[in-house]
Protein backbone atom coordinates (compact mmCIF):
# COMPACT_ATOMS: atom_id res chain seq x y z
CA UNK A 1 0.00 0.00 0.00
CA UNK A 2 2.67 2.57 0.97
CA UNK A 3 4.46 1.32 -2.53
CA UNK A 4 1.23 2.23 -4.34
CA UNK A 5 0.87 5.38 -2.17
CA UNK A 6 4.03 6.29 -3.78
CA UNK A 7 3.45 5.46 -7.12
CA UNK A 8 -0.06 7.66 -7.13
CA UNK A 9 1.90 10.94 -5.86
CA UNK A 10 4.95 10.06 -8.45
CA UNK A 11 2.03 10.76 -10.80
CA UNK A 12 0.48 13.22 -9.57
CA UNK A 13 3.90 14.89 -9.31
CA UNK A 14 4.03 14.63 -13.08
CA UNK A 15 0.97 16.43 -14.01
CA UNK A 16 -1.82 13.59 -13.82
CA UNK A 17 -5.11 14.27 -12.07
CA UNK A 18 -6.32 12.16 -9.30
CA UNK A 19 -9.52 11.04 -11.31
CA UNK A 20 -11.73 7.78 -12.19
CA UNK A 21 -8.44 7.23 -14.61
CA UNK A 22 -5.85 7.15 -12.44
CA UNK A 23 -5.60 3.84 -11.58
CA UNK A 24 -6.31 2.40 -14.99
CA UNK A 25 -2.55 4.54 -15.66
CA UNK A 26 -0.47 2.62 -12.69
CA UNK A 27 -2.15 -0.67 -13.68
CA UNK A 28 -0.90 -0.09 -17.40
CA UNK A 29 2.55 0.78 -15.44
CA UNK A 30 2.14 -2.90 -13.44
CA UNK A 31 1.51 -4.49 -16.94
CA UNK A 32 4.67 -2.92 -18.52
CA UNK A 33 6.45 -4.01 -16.33
CA UNK A 34 7.40 -0.61 -15.02
CA UNK A 35 5.72 -0.90 -11.53
CA UNK A 36 7.13 -3.77 -9.26
CA UNK A 37 3.48 -5.93 -8.37
CA UNK A 38 2.57 -9.01 -9.71
CA UNK A 39 -0.28 -8.78 -12.26
CA UNK A 40 -2.76 -12.03 -12.39
CA UNK A 41 -1.94 -13.27 -16.42
CA UNK A 42 -5.37 -14.12 -18.10
CA UNK A 43 -6.18 -15.05 -21.88
CA UNK A 44 -8.45 -12.90 -24.35
CA UNK A 45 -12.08 -12.02 -22.51
CA UNK A 46 -10.03 -12.65 -18.93
CA UNK A 47 -10.26 -16.14 -19.10
CA UNK A 48 -8.18 -17.92 -16.57
CA UNK A 49 -4.20 -19.48 -17.90
CA UNK A 50 -4.66 -22.96 -18.80
CA UNK A 51 -2.84 -26.09 -17.23
CA UNK A 52 1.00 -25.53 -18.20
CA UNK A 53 1.08 -21.54 -19.54
CA UNK A 54 3.78 -20.37 -17.99
CA UNK A 55 4.08 -18.44 -15.02
CA UNK A 56 4.74 -14.49 -14.88
CA UNK A 57 7.73 -14.22 -12.85
CA UNK A 58 6.42 -12.84 -9.46
CA UNK A 59 10.56 -12.37 -7.88
CA UNK A 60 11.01 -9.10 -6.54
CA UNK A 61 7.31 -8.31 -6.83
CA UNK A 62 4.66 -7.16 -4.57
CA UNK A 63 1.62 -9.82 -3.97
CA UNK A 64 -1.10 -7.66 -5.51
CA UNK A 65 -1.51 -4.55 -7.51
CA UNK A 66 -5.27 -4.04 -5.67
CA UNK A 67 -3.48 -0.94 -3.84
CA UNK A 68 -3.56 1.20 -7.19
CA UNK A 69 -7.06 0.43 -7.56
CA UNK A 70 -8.50 2.52 -4.29
CA UNK A 71 -7.23 5.99 -5.95
CA UNK A 72 -9.57 6.35 -8.46
CA UNK A 73 -12.66 4.24 -6.40
CA UNK A 74 -11.91 7.50 -4.21
CA UNK A 75 -11.54 10.30 -6.82
CA UNK A 76 -15.02 8.56 -8.12
CA UNK A 77 -16.68 9.38 -4.35
CA UNK A 78 -15.86 12.90 -4.04
CA UNK A 79 -17.77 13.46 -7.39
CA UNK A 80 -20.41 11.12 -7.38
CA UNK A 81 -23.38 13.77 -6.79
CA UNK A 82 -24.94 10.67 -4.60
CA UNK A 83 -22.17 10.35 -2.22
CA UNK A 84 -22.40 12.87 0.27
CA UNK A 85 -19.79 13.21 3.26
CA UNK A 86 -20.51 16.31 4.56
CA UNK A 87 -18.61 18.06 5.68
CA UNK A 88 -15.45 16.05 4.07
CA UNK A 89 -13.76 15.51 7.70
CA UNK A 90 -15.99 12.83 8.55
CA UNK A 91 -14.14 10.64 5.51
CA UNK A 92 -11.77 9.68 8.44
CA UNK A 93 -14.95 7.92 10.11
CA UNK A 94 -16.61 6.67 7.11
CA UNK A 95 -13.29 5.43 6.00
CA UNK A 96 -11.68 4.59 9.44
CA UNK A 97 -9.85 6.60 12.23
CA UNK A 98 -6.86 3.84 13.65
CA UNK A 99 -3.35 4.37 12.35
CA UNK A 100 -3.03 1.69 9.91
CA UNK A 101 -2.47 2.81 6.04
CA UNK A 102 -5.71 0.70 4.97
CA UNK A 103 -7.83 3.31 6.93
CA UNK A 104 -5.87 6.12 6.09
CA UNK A 105 -5.54 5.87 2.52
CA UNK A 106 -8.63 5.92 1.68
CA UNK A 107 -9.86 8.96 3.35
CA UNK A 108 -6.30 11.04 2.41
CA UNK A 109 -7.59 10.07 -1.59
CA UNK A 110 -10.92 11.08 -1.42
CA UNK A 111 -10.03 14.50 0.27
CA UNK A 112 -7.38 15.17 -2.37
CA UNK A 113 -10.24 14.37 -5.10
CA UNK A 114 -12.46 16.22 -3.15
CA UNK A 115 -10.10 19.36 -2.74
CA UNK A 116 -7.81 18.99 -5.68
CA UNK A 117 -7.05 22.42 -6.18
CA UNK A 118 -7.67 23.56 -2.29
CA UNK A 119 -4.42 22.83 -0.32
CA UNK A 120 -6.13 24.17 2.64
CA UNK A 121 -9.22 22.59 2.90
CA UNK A 122 -8.04 19.43 2.24
CA UNK A 123 -5.56 19.71 5.06
CA UNK A 124 -7.72 21.16 7.27
CA UNK A 125 -10.42 18.93 6.78
CA UNK A 126 -7.66 15.60 7.37
CA UNK A 127 -6.43 17.13 10.69
CA UNK A 128 -10.03 17.67 11.88
CA UNK A 129 -10.93 14.26 10.85
CA UNK A 130 -9.42 13.25 14.51
CA UNK A 131 -8.10 9.54 15.33
CA UNK A 132 -4.69 9.75 13.49
CA UNK A 133 -4.87 13.05 11.73
CA UNK A 134 -1.49 13.47 11.25
CA UNK A 135 -0.87 10.52 9.27
CA UNK A 136 -3.60 11.59 7.46
CA UNK A 137 -2.90 15.40 6.94
CA UNK A 138 0.38 14.60 5.93
CA UNK A 139 -0.83 12.27 3.31
CA UNK A 140 -3.35 14.49 2.23
CA UNK A 141 -1.09 17.80 2.54
CA UNK A 142 1.48 15.50 0.01
CA UNK A 143 -1.12 14.26 -2.69
CA UNK A 144 -2.92 17.55 -2.59
CA UNK A 145 0.45 19.55 -3.01
CA UNK A 146 1.47 17.20 -6.04
CA UNK A 147 -2.01 18.77 -7.63
CA UNK A 148 -1.27 22.21 -6.70
CA UNK A 149 1.97 22.38 -7.29
CA UNK A 150 3.77 24.07 -5.00
CA UNK A 151 2.52 27.84 -5.80
CA UNK A 152 -1.21 26.72 -4.72
CA UNK A 153 0.58 26.02 -0.81
CA UNK A 154 -0.73 29.28 1.14
CA UNK A 155 2.26 31.00 2.00
CA UNK A 156 1.64 31.37 6.06
CA UNK A 157 1.62 27.16 6.40
CA UNK A 158 5.61 27.69 4.84
CA UNK A 159 6.21 30.78 6.76
CA UNK A 160 8.20 29.93 10.43
CA UNK A 161 8.64 26.05 9.13
CA UNK A 162 12.14 24.76 10.21
CA UNK A 163 14.39 24.90 6.72
CA UNK A 164 11.73 26.51 4.58
CA UNK A 165 13.88 27.95 2.15
CA UNK A 166 15.73 24.59 2.06
CA UNK A 167 13.00 22.70 1.43
CA UNK A 168 11.19 25.12 -0.83
CA UNK A 169 14.03 24.83 -3.06
CA UNK A 170 14.20 20.51 -3.11
CA UNK A 171 10.23 21.41 -4.30
CA UNK A 172 10.83 23.90 -6.64
CA UNK A 173 13.85 21.40 -8.32
CA UNK A 174 11.81 18.70 -7.91
CA UNK A 175 9.17 19.88 -10.00
CA UNK A 176 11.60 21.18 -12.55
CA UNK A 177 13.10 17.92 -12.82
CA UNK A 178 9.82 16.30 -13.96
CA UNK A 179 8.63 19.03 -15.83
CA UNK A 180 5.79 20.44 -13.53
CA UNK A 181 5.58 24.45 -12.73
Amino acid sequence: MTVAFGAVLGLLVQGHRLDMLLSAKLMELVKNGELPFHVVMTRDNLQPPRPGDPDPPRAGRFASPDALLSPSYMAQAAVDEGIHIEPAWKASIVYGMPCAIYHQLPASYYLAARFHNDFESAVLHAVNGGGQNQARAIMTGALVGAQTCFSGIPRRFLDGLEDATVLSKLAVDLASNVGSP
